[in-house]
């Protein structure tokens, strides 16, 4: 039998995922040796096939534990990979945003309002639970509503809470983003938001879900951030496969 192409290997894999029928229920795709079985291919090729998913957005490969389904992915697979970003992206350091009040506590499984979309936990999981509220030059700009999972950051210093939370983690704790799973929609904002934002309470804010997860795959914060529509600006940079 005629050995498959690297492409034709992805492509199989993505038809695999999105019928649901290559991974397991917690996402995880079979093993190589397993996969080698499946289709005629070299361990080469396979190895790059899964790569190409993996920067793809496809999937995620953790050393030592395998590969696992990233989400719901409905791309074309003409599409190597996506950034969204916003004010502070583009402003390069610019504008100047501040943390002008912050509330940080730990909270059980219970308590938290939203939970991240893959990652599955038990009733007695905690998080560090942040609540920021933060300026773009003096302007009320966002409020970030983040949960953190103590076994990965730690413990989170206030210090750390007013500036840039993953270049915290990462210079103070070694911790590197690796991938960031968004989400785009619009709320209604609640009395406490509005207030902070000067609006009304029920007016629309521009909220993104992030999952935020390290190199090797593990989650590591999830949060819903609420921008004020009048000064935010998103945008996306997308890579194409040549």
């Amino acid at each position: 039998m005629e050995k498959l192409s690297i492409d034709q290997v992805v492509a199989k894999l993505i038809q695999g995922i999105e019928n649901k029928t290559l991974a397991n229920a917690e996402g995880k795709l079979p093993s190589e040796r397993e996969l080698l079985g499946l289709y005629p291919i070299s361990r080469y090729t396979l190895r790059q096939a899964l790569n190409q998913l993996s920067k793809m957005g496809w999937i995620y490969q953790m050393q030592g534990r395998g590969s696992y389904v990233r989400g719901q992915n409905n791309h074309s697979t003409l599409i190597d990979q996506g950034d969204l970003g916003s004010n502070e992206d583009l402003t390069r350091g610019e504008k100047n945003i501040q943390t002008v009040h912050y509330t940080k506590r730990i909270i059980t499984y219970g308590e938290a309002l939203f939970l991240p979309s893959q990652k599955q936990f038990g009733p007695e999981q905690t998080f560090i639970e942040l609540k920021r509220y933060r300026t773009l030059d003096n302007k009320p700009y966002l409020i970030d509503h983040s949960y953190y999972i103590p076994e990965v950051v730690g413990d989170i210093s206030d210090a750390m809470v007013r500036g840039s939370m993953f270049e915290a983690l990462e210079k103070e704790k070694q911790l590197q983003v690796g991938f960031i799973d968004k989400f785009i929609q619009s709320d209604a904002l609640t009395a406490t938001q509005a207030e902070f934002f000067r609006l009304e309470e029920g007016m629309p804010t521009l909220t993104v879900r992030d999952d935020s997860y390290l190199r090797n795959g593990e989650l590591l914060a999830f949060s819903k951030i609420y921008y004020d529509y009048r000064l935010a600006t998103l945008y996306m940079h997308k890579k194409l496969v040549k």
